[in-house]
């Protein structure tokens, strides 16, 4: 395994708390499931309702979380049954649950009033909420049915997703074959892209963040560090997982969506290598540091094209950077991929790769394969579905590191 010097963890993102959220369209119709979610009546009539025709004074812990998450009962109350629970995270559970009335299956986050209020993660739970929904109508991007609140929690309805996730099948594989790492890298461009035009800013990419479909396509999930920032707008708050972060991002100085492209070139480094390119520093001074000394080159058996790819993504200067999908897809490493061809789903990851390498088995199936010598290392791992807000992994912004020769 590529990874077998290393710890197998997931890593851990660094919270924020978000701006306002901008007005934003769908881009299909919803589905009928997703009618049916919304549809805010229910068959006894006293579980659901307003704010605006409320007849009593609304307690401050409802109004915070107003208008976004609209006032209804507690899960119990409602037509759904728990399967289980999948996930736990700093401010609640994720929940398999089924549906009464269609008998499908979603994940459930149920996330406690009192831990975001004292979190100071208010703004940030209702914009994950609004991006997700408003971004989950991307074939690639998990969707999000409807969120709403009790008088305890938050409630956010998503696609269940069951084949496991990318994180854990690198894990497995330690490295993966270059056809694959074109089909993710351009779905996750295509994904990028999607974001940056509709006003979002994602700060997060990461394998432990993709979950995978049935036929091996990437599901983007976990939008807690998503920022509604519109073009030509920056922001400054140092947030992401470390080894992903771009140097403009570590360094504290204005960045803008290009530091998503950065990720997305350590996303590549590390699928080719089954290892990530720098060591992960205790802070993230000293991991800018790092950065910047690393000259990040493949070794010598990756032919040009793919290090070319490597060179434009990882470009300290986020002004040199590539930053767009038409780029990308023009330069000679994808120059067998149709991207329209890719988001339509008529190339498929499974179909490029050996026969065994998805056990795609409705199940997250990778912690259950690795060698035994491993297993350990998975224990206390936290699920697909949850991104932790622990005030424990805040960085503490004290210091801006200037660096010579970058022009930011």
């Amino acid at each position: 395994m590529g990874n077998s010097q290393n710890k197998l963890r997931k890593a851990q993102s660094v919270p924020d708390t978000q701006a306002l959220s901008p007005d934003a369209s769908f881009v299909r119709e919803k589905s009928r499931s997703s009618q049916r979610l919304n549809d805010h009546r229910h068959k006894d009539g006293k579980h659901g309702h307003s704010a605006d025709h409320a007849d009593h004074k609304i307690p401050v812990t409802e109004a915070l979380f107003l208008p976004h998450f609209p006032l209804r009962g507690e899960i119990e109350d409602l037509d759904f049954e728990v399967v289980e629970v999948i996930a736990q995270g700093a401010f609640g559970n994720v929940l398999k649950v089924q549906r009464e009335d269609d008998k499908q299956f979603y994940a459930m986050k149920v996330l406690e009033k009192q831990q975001i209020i004292k979190e100071n993660a208010i703004q940030q739970c209702k914009d994950e909420a609004a991006i997700q929904q408003m971004a989950g109508e991307h074939p690639f991007i998990v969707k999000a049915h409807e969120y709403w609140q009790s008088r305890r929690n938050l409630y956010i309805v998503l696609d269940y997703v069951p084949y496991g996730e990318l994180f854990t099948l690198w894990t497995f594989h330690g490295a993966f074959p270059e056809k694959l790492v074109q089909i993710y890298i351009a779905e996750m461009a295509m994904i990028l892209d999607y974001l940056h035009n509709n006003g979002v800013i994602y700060r997060d990419v990461k394998m432990e963040n993709i979950l995978l479909d049935a036929r091996g396509h990437m599901q983007l999930t976990d939008f807690g560090l998503a920022k509604w920032l519109q073009g030509g707008n920056q922001t400054r708050t140092v947030c992401g997982t470390l080894q992903y972060m771009a140097p403009e991002v570590l360094s504290v100085y204005p960045y803008d969506h290009s530091a998503d492209w950065w990720s997305l070139g350590i996303l590549m480094y590390t699928m080719l290598l089954g290892k990530y390119p720098v060591d992960a520093a205790d802070n993230h001074t000293n991991m800018a540091t790092r950065v910047f000394e690393c000259d990040f080159l493949l070794p010598g058996n990756f032919g040009d094209d793919v290090q070319d790819v490597i060179n434009r993504l990882l470009t300290k200067s986020p002004r040199r950077r590539l930053c767009d999908v038409s780029t990308l897809q023009d330069l000679p490493f994808f120059r067998e991929i149709i991207f329209n061809d890719l988001i339509e789903k008529k190339i498929s990851p499974i179909e490029h790769v050996p026969e065994d390498f998805f056990p795609m088995t409705g199940v997250s199936w990778a912690p259950h394969l690795v060698e035994h010598r491993d297993k350990d290392e998975f224990d206390g791992v936290s699920s697909i579905y949850f991104n932790c807000f622990s005030s424990r992994c805040q960085i503490f912004l004290c210091s801006r590191q200037i660096l010579p020769d970058i022009q930011f």
